[in-house]
């Protein structure tokens, strides 16, 4: 392929059509063939360029989204479909009803008066109930002295949440978690209680329980911090967080640092690699998965220079195989044979977890390290590519970004821990960029510090299979007892 500073467009059109005239009247000589032949090669290369640089102006095209039929298909099992809900949630209270007929039915034969036999045809169906709403009414007896007469003690009140509020510790769980959660704003929170009868629930009011939440549950926040820094493995995120009003700076950011069992949120009003630095002085990571933002590079060689440790840096795959399906569109048959083979290395990654349970991790390892032959083919293909590839195309893009952070990339087939790519970052951060377009940003530096405690606590008890509905009462009512506070992981690891 040719650089497109050295190919006139029109030029080449001229060229092409000439010597096709000439064609149509004689036999083109050897020269003139290869000069067609370059002269198509070239049109052809210089219109894919432009279409791409098109297509990078209009905005990526979204693919039509597939029409994926509902229920049960023809030739699927009806085994599912059959269970009654008892069965298939075993959890819920069943409420059983006996339901008698007004009028006792008389026998079709002998058209005598019937009566019960013993047996019950029995069905099911599952019920639900609008959201409720009460008030407690805490009544603490007065104490006085029957002696002297001049002393009166009160019983003290409740340990809550917010001890002088009107809101008890569950409407305050209840709305932080639609918030944080199920991502539903403040005033939708409040129109959903206006239609269950609660009028007038001022939005802002409960905005403010949500701070009261954070503050509450920040020693819970900082054990998850804990937790993430004496990983041996992190892996870093960071997503754009608007600040709409409270600070002068207007494009805030929202870091996310991950181990393998509990996400950890900052809010920050910059990108610079000095948030990620911070962090890791006081980890004891030894590998920074990322997707290939220089602020990592540049914090990894500040945490060697500044206290002589050694960080790995691992770079995503799937950032990787991205860029080549992307470049696709324009460069289909160049991508294939890196599409091809990055399809092999995910299929051998899908078999180890798949066989995680019975393979020893020496078995597991052994699987990784077949993925080091496909990588190098991989290298190997677009070291070939790489100094024909147009300039400024998205296939030079794509395979300088391979060929760059090839070490990174291979890091997984020497390390069984180590993952292949960054997706578990981005999969925790999901909810809080769905949270962000919902609500658009924050409106204070305290909204931006509350998002992330609550954001660290929510995600942390989704990644361990914890149930956000459960862990919040629990926790709160445990720091209410003054026990020992815990994280979801260690929730996670307890017996009930």
């Amino acid at each position: 392929m040719k650089t497109v500073a050295k190919i006139n467009p029109e030029l080449e059109y001229e060229n092409a059509k000439r010597l096709i005239e000439q064609a149509s009247k004689k036999r083109l000589d050897s020269d003139n063939t290869s000069s067609l032949d370059s002269s198509v090669d070239n049109l052809i290369t210089a219109a894919r360029v432009l279409m791409e640089r098109e297509d990078r102006r209009r905005g990526k095209k979204r693919p039509p989204k597939k029409n994926n039929p509902k229920g049960r298909m023809k030739g699927d099992s009806r085994k599912e479909s059959n269970k009654l809900p008892s069965e298939r949630y075993p959890d819920l209270e069943v409420k059983e009803n006996l339901v008698t007929p007004e009028i006792i039915p008389k026998c079709p034969c002998c058209n005598e008066t019937m009566k019960e036999s013993g047996l019950f045809d029995t069905s099911e169906k599952l019920e639900t109930k609008p959201q409720e709403y009460y008030i407690t009414r805490s009544k603490r007896p007065k104490f006085n002295c029957g002696n002297c007469h001049g002393g009166m003690v009160n019983t003290p009140s409740p340990t809550s949440i917010v001890p002088t509020s009107n809101y008890g510790d569950s409407l305050i769980i209840d709305v932080s978690l639609s918030k944080y959660c199920d991502l539903i704003p403040m005033e939708r929170y409040a129109q959903i209680a206006y239609r269950n009868g609660l009028e007038d629930l001022p939005p802002q009011s409960l905005i403010g329980l949500t701070h009261h939440l954070a503050n509450f549950l920040t020693p819970v926040y900082q054990n998850i911090k804990e937790e993430i820094l004496l990983s041996e493995i992190n892996l870093a995120d960071e997503t754009p967080h608007k600040m709409l009003e409270g600070d002068d700076t207007f494009n805030w950011y929202l870091w996310g640092f991950f181990s393998l069992h509990g996400c950890y949120f900052e809010a920050h009003d910059t990108r610079s690699g000095d948030v990620a630095i911070s962090f890791l002085k006081k980890s004891q990571a030894k590998y920074l998965v990322t997707d290939g933002y220089p602020g990592y590079k540049r914090a990894i060689k500040e945490i060697k220079k500044q206290l002589g440790r050694e960080i790995i840096a691992v770079y995503c795959n799937a950032h990787a195989f991205r860029y080549f399906r992307d470049s696709g569109d324009t460069w289909k048959d160049e991508v294939r044979p890196v599409l091809k083979l990055y399809g092999e290395i995910y299929d051998l990654e899908r078999q180890r977890k798949e066989g995680a349970d019975k393979l020893s991790p020496d078995e597991q390892l052994a699987l990784r390290q077949k993925m080091l032959p496909l990588f190098e083919q991989i290298k190997k293909y677009c070291e070939e590519q790489v100094e024909d590839a147009m300039a400024e195309s998205a296939f030079k893009t794509s395979l300088g970004y391979f060929l760059n952070h090839y070490d990174g990339l291979t890091v997984c087939t020497k390390k069984i821990d180590v993952p292949l790519d960054n997706n578990l970052s981005e999969r925790e951060m999901r909810s809080p960029v769905v949270g962000r377009k919902t609500w658009i940003g924050t409106h204070s530096k305290r909204g931006a510090k509350t998002g992330a405690i609550l954001f660290t606590l929510v995600q942390s008890c989704k990644m361990n299979n914890v149930n956000p509905r459960n862990f919040f009462p629990w926790i709160v009512g445990r720091i209410h007892c003054g026990e020992e506070v815990l994280t979801p992981f260690e929730y996670s690891q307890l017996n009930f």
